[in-house]
């Protein structure tokens, strides 16, 4: 599944127009492992609604770290739920390195997909 690549700040501000509920990948590209979790994950979610910054230090990755800057450890890949601008839930590469790919499947699919599939 192609996900929609945003590459500046202006991008991510298209993405998040409205109140609509979508999922976006912010610094991915690191890990192979969370990459490949994340990835999976994403292919869980409809297209028009999952998108990824271009990672580490692009236009878009510095836009969409501003606003998860009130969320602690963030620095690292997460995969974020948003409603427009508001953050409704994060799902951390750390949270997959210390509980697993089973455990975020699971997490995944009851916080975040059934709320997308009610957007």
């Amino acid at each position: 599944m192609a996900i929609t690549v945003l590459r500046d700040g202006a991008a991510v501000e298209n993405y998040l127009a409205g109140n609509t509920t979508v999922l976006l990948l912010v610094g991915y590209g690191q890990d192979r492992t969370t990459d490949a979790v994340m990835s999976a994950l994403c292919a869980l979610v409809p297209r028009n609604k999952v998108a990824r910054t271009e990672p580490y230090g692009g236009a878009a990755d510095d836009q969409a770290r501003q606003l998860l800057a009130p969320i602690p450890q963030t620095d690292r890949a997460c995969l974020v739920l948003l409603q427009g601008v508001t953050v409704l839930d994060v799902l951390r590469s750390t949270d997959i390195e210390a509980h697993g790919a089973r455990w975020a499947r699971t997490h995944f699919e009851e916080r975040f997909l059934t709320r997308l599939a009610g957007s």
